[in-house]
C-alpha cells in the first residue's frame, strides 16, 4: 500500500547509498525499520554533524554495505557526504499531489495507508486550504475507503499472526486499534466478529505460554514490561517528566492525538502487567518492581513513596523529586524527576454507559479541552524530556453475573479479576462462569487469580460495560510516548 508506492517513488531499493531529508517528519520509524530490512540498509538518523562525520570516514567511505540515512531536522550536511548519497526530500506535495500540501504539514495525519487509499479513490483535485482539512476530518473516512481500508489492515494483520513473538504483537495492536478508530469514526464499518475472537483468542494463548518471559527482555529501545520503563527513561534522560494517563488504551491515545498539533512524538508500547489493574500495574510501572517484590501489591497507598525512592535509588536528591495528580501542577528549577498523575480516562472507563463508542466521544470531547497538551508544553518548555505512559488499558464486555461464596476477595474497581485468598474449591465457579485460571506470572503467590475471557465481565448479568483486569489485548498492551518536539 503506502509503503510500496513510497518506496517507488524515492528509488529505494535502487540505490545504495540513500538519504531523504525528512523535515516534517512524514515517514514513521516503523516505515524505515520496514525499508531497512527490505533491502538490506544499514539506518542511520543523522542527528550530529560530528558523529555522523566520524561514521562516514570510518566505516561508509570504505564499505560496500548499503546505508539510508534520515535527516529530520535542518542539520548541515558537508558537500563530500551529500556527493557520496542519492539525496530526495520527502515532501507532502509529492506524496500526494491533489491535497494542498499546506493543510497536509498542519494537520494531524491520522494513517498514512488510509490516506494514500483515500488519495486514488480521489478524482478531483483540492487545491484550497479547506478543501483539504475537509477532506482528512470527512472524505477520507467514507465507505469506500475504510472498506478498502479494513481489508488491507486484516490481511497485514493475518499475516502476522503467523509469528507468535511479543513484537509481533506490538504491531497487531496498533494495527487493530487503528481498525477500532476507522470504526467508530467512520460510523460506516464493523469488524468481523469471528476475526475478532481469532485476535483476541491467540493473543489469550500468547499470554499463556509466553507473557512469563517478557521480563527478560533488555529495554534498551524501549521497555517491554512496563516495569523496565522508569530504567529505560532514566537512563536515556538526566531530567524527565512522566505523565501516567491511568486507563489509557491505544485507541484512547489515537484519539488524543488529534488534538496535539505542533507537537511531535515518538510512538511504542509496552505489556502492562497482569492483572490488568491500577494497584499492580502502575506501581510497577512507578517502583520499577514486579508485583511479587511489591509490600503491598493491591494498594496504591505506597504510589508516591515508591516513586520517590526509584529515582533516589538512581542518584537524584529527594528534593529534585516531585509527585503529583492533576494537570495543575507548579515547577520549580530544581526539580529533576517529576511524575504526573492523571486519572481523567478511568474515570470515564467506569462511568461510562455507552460502551466503546461512548468512550470515544467521551475521549474525544476530553482531549479537546487542552490541558494535556497545555501540560506537555510546560514541561518541555521548562526543559524536561517528556513521557507519557499508560498503566492498562479497557475493553467492552458483557456482564455474566457475580460469583459468591468464594472465599475473601480483595477489593479492586475491576470487574474482570478475582484475587481471591483463603479460597475454597473454585472449580465449579471457574467452570460455571467459563474463568480463566491464571498462573501467577510475576505475582504473589499466597492469591488465586481468576479471570474473564476478553469480551465478559462481571455485574448484573446481561450489560455491556467498560472495564479492565483482564488479558485482551486492548488491556495488556499500551502506549509509551517519548515527546520530540513542541512547536510554541
Amino acid at each position: 500500500m503506502f509503503l510500496d508506492y513510497f518506496i517507488t517513488l524515492y528509488g529505494l531499493g535502487i540505490y545504495d547509498r540513500v538519504i531523504l531529508f525528512d523535515f516534517q517528519n512524514i515517514i514513521g520509524d516503523d516505515y524505515l525499520e520496514l525499508i531497512s530490512k527490505k533491502f538490506d540498509y544499514k539506518l542511520i538518523f543523522y542527528d550530529d554533524i560530528e558523529k555522523f562525520r566520524y561514521i562516514f570516514e570510518t566505516e561508509i567511505k570504505k564499505s560496500k554495505g548499503k546505508y539510508l540515512v534520515i535527516l529530520r531536522s535542518d542539520l548541515y550536511l558537508p558537500y563530500d557526504i551529500r556527493c557520496s548519497f542519492y539525496c530526495k526530500n520527502v515532501s507532502y506535495r509529492e506524496l500526494f499531489p491533489k491535497l494542498n500540501f499546506y493543510s497536509l504539514e498542519n494537520s494531524t495525519i491520522f494513517d498514512l495507508d488510509l490516506l494514500y487509499i483515500a488519495h486514488e479513490n480521489l478524482y478531483n483535485r483540492l487545491d484550497s486550504e479547506d478543501e483539504t482539512r475537509k477532506f482528512l476530518v470527512q472524505d477520507m473516512f467514507r465507505r469506500e475507503n475504510v472498506e478498502e481500508y479494513k481489508d488491507y489492515v486484516i490481511c497485514q494483520i493475518k499475516s502476522l499472526l503467523e509469528e507468535n513473538n511479543y513484537s509481533n504483537w506490538f504491531k497487531i495492536a496498533l494495527l487493530y486499534s487503528k481498525l477500532q478508530y476507522v470504526q467508530y469514526k467512520s460510523g460506516s464499518m464493523d469488524i468481523d466478529s469471528e476475526f475478532v475472537h481469532e485476535i483476541q483468542g491467540k493473543f489469550k494463548e500468547f499470554v499463556l505460554n509466553n507473557y512469563s518471559s517478557l521480563s527478560s527482555y533488555s529495554s534498551y529501545e524501549g521497555p517491554v514490561l512496563i516495569n523496565r520503563a522508569l530504567d529505560y527513561i532514566i537512563r536515556n534522560s538526566e531530567k524527565f517528566a512522566l505523565i501516567v494517563m491511568d486507563g489509557m488504551s491505544i485507541l484512547d491515545w489515537l484519539i488524543i492525538s488529534e488534538e496535539l498539533k505542533g507537537i511531535s512524538y515518538k510512538y511504542s508500547l509496552t505489556y502492562a502487567l497482569i492483572p490488568t489493574i491500577t494497584s499492580i500495574s502502575r506501581q510497577s510501572l512507578l517502583s520499577g518492581k514486579l508485583p511479587i517484590e511489591l509490600e503491598k501489591p493491591f494498594n496504591l497507598a505506597n504510589e508516591k513513596k515508591m516513586f520517590i525512592e526509584k529515582c533516589k535509588n538512581n542518584g537524584y536528591r529527594e528534593e529534585e523529586i516531585k509527585y503529583n495528580r492533576g494537570y495543575d501542577i507548579e515547577i520549580q528549577h530544581i526539580d529533576k524527576c517529576v511524575c504526573v498523575i492523571i486519572n481523567d480516562i478511568d474515570d470515564l472507563v467506569h462511568s461510562q454507559n455507552q460502551g466503546n463508542l461512548g468512550m470515544y466521544s467521551d475521549v474525544k470531547l476530553l482531549s479537546s479541552n487542552g490541558k494535556l497538551k497545555e501540560l506537555i508544553n510546560k514541561l518541555y518548555t521548562n526543559g524536561f524530556d517528556v513521557y507519557i505512559a499508560s498503566d492498562h488499558g479497557h475493553i467492552e464486555t458483557e456482564t455474566i453475573g457475580n460469583p459468591i461464596g468464594v472465599g475473601v476477595e480483595l477489593e479492586t474497581r475491576s470487574k474482570k479479576t478475582l484475587i481471591l485468598k483463603d479460597y475454597a474449591d473454585c472449580e465449579k465457579m471457574i467452570e460455571e462462569f467459563n474463568l480463566i485460571d491464571y498462573s501467577p506470572y510475576y505475582l504473589p503467590r499466597n492469591f488465586k487469580y481468576l479471570l474473564c475471557q476478553f469480551d465478559k465481565s462481571f455485574g448484573t448479568k446481561g450489560n455491556i460495560i467498560l472495564s479492565h483486569g483482564g488479558i485482551s489485548i486492548e488491556e495488556v498492551i499500551v502506549p509509551f510516548i517519548k515527546i520530540e518536539g513542541v512547536d510554541v
